[in-house]
């Protein structure tokens, strides 16, 4: 079951400092980095563009892993919407997870994380009740470590019913 963030502005600070981070490192990689700037719902949150000839759609997602299974998810209608798009314009789509419990930033496209995987019993992708899609943490590459303040900063935008003990950072 999915939670609903109990503050929608300090969800949405959280996730605006994840794509901070993650546009940096794009950029760092000698990616240009494209973003929504109407209000309202968007297909994606980045799409970047590599020397002209390689792009790349990506939704971030400001959160840690869950506590008690080694996978991570997204509401299965924001799936639904990036898979379609996706498809409709062949190419790759990242899910980008940033998480101050593991400190660090990974992620995969769609048609990796999609690919069948057994872990610890569980198959997955894994829709939860037909609202959340799971994928094992092993699926993900990472990208990048985060440092203690932006694991802290992280941290305390958290809106999480319990705590992780992040190495010196209490969320």
């Amino acid at each position: 079951m999915e939670t609903t963030p109990r503050n929608f502005n300090t969800a949405l600070e959280k996730g605006e400092y994840g794509e901070q981070i993650v546009r940096s490192i794009l950029e760092e990689k000698g990616f240009i980095v494209y973003k929504p700037n109407t209000e309202g719902a968007h297909a994606f949150d980045i799409l970047a563009i590599k020397d002209k000839s390689k792009c790349i759609a990506m939704d971030v997602k400001a959160k840690a892993r869950r506590n008690k299974y080694a996978d991570t998810g997204i509401n299965l209608r924001h799936y639904n919407v990036y898979k379609r798009f996706a498809d409709k314009h062949a190419m790759d789509f990242w899910l980008i997870f940033v998480d101050e419990m593991l400190g660090s930033i990974y992620g995969n496209t769609l048609e990796k994380l999609n690919e069948p995987k057994k872990v610890d019993g569980i198959k997955y992708p894994y829709n939860s009740n037909n609202s959340i899609r799971y994928w094992p943490i092993s699926s993900m590459i990472v990208i990048h470590q985060l440092n203690q303040k932006e694991r802290a900063d992280l941290a305390c935008l958290s809106q999480r019913s319990y705590n992780y003990e992040l190495s010196g950072v209490n969320a």
